[in-house]
């Protein structure tokens, strides 16, 4: 893996100083999802906070697949099932929590499978869990196993009473106080 993050380091060349690391998303089997080039902010009670600048490339595999629009904050949860992300400035969504395994770290990536289900706190309040229709074809298409079908729900339904009420890091103080530290630093 090493070698495709500095492939993916020498093609952005002078974006990336340290800190840069590879933050991958795949689907069940290995199949590629989402990743990309982000900062690794430093880490607190909470986990590793990462940091990806909007203008970033998002990649599928080794072609690039869209440019992010706005500046995206993540934290990487210790053996949580799920990944709370911040869209900064978005205009609709307020916090963006994927599902999915824990994830994994070596010296230079962050990986987890993405296990389709989403909670999503809206800038109006509403907060929803969405793409249960993906999760319910994925099942099929990917031969989830039963164990992690059930492992997956238990997963959603923890992260929405969480998001739900607020707990730390879901009601977005340490998010703060980490978008803060990644606009006054020199790659932001």
């Amino acid at each position: 893996m090493t070698g495709r993050v500095n492939a993916l380091r020498s093609r952005l060349a002078g974006r990336w100083e340290s800190g840069g690391v590879e933050n991958a998303s795949e689907k069940w089997g290995g199949h590629p999802h989402y990743r990309g080039l982000v900062h690794h902010l430093g880490a607190d009670e909470h986990g590793d906070w990462l940091w990806g600048p909007a203008g970033r490339t998002i990649y599928r595999g080794d072609a690039g697949l869209f440019t992010a629009a706005q500046d995206a904050l993540t934290a990487i949860i210790p053996g949580a099932w799920w990944a709370p992300v911040w869209f900064v400035d978005h205009p609709e969504i307020d916090l963006y929590v994927n599902i999915n395994t824990p994830a994994v770290r070596d010296a230079d990536r962050f990986v987890s499978t993405d296990l389709d289900l989403d909670v999503i706190r809206f800038t109006d309040g509403r907060v929803e869990v969405v793409d249960r229709d993906e999760f319910e074809l994925h099942q099929v298409q990917y031969g989830y196993p039963d164990h992690i079908v059930v492992r997956t729900e238990a997963a959603t339904a923890e992260a929405l009473d969480l998001v739900l009420r607020r707990v730390a890091p879901f009601d977005g103080s340490a998010a703060r106080a980490w978008v803060d530290r990644a606009r006054a630093s020199t790659f932001s």
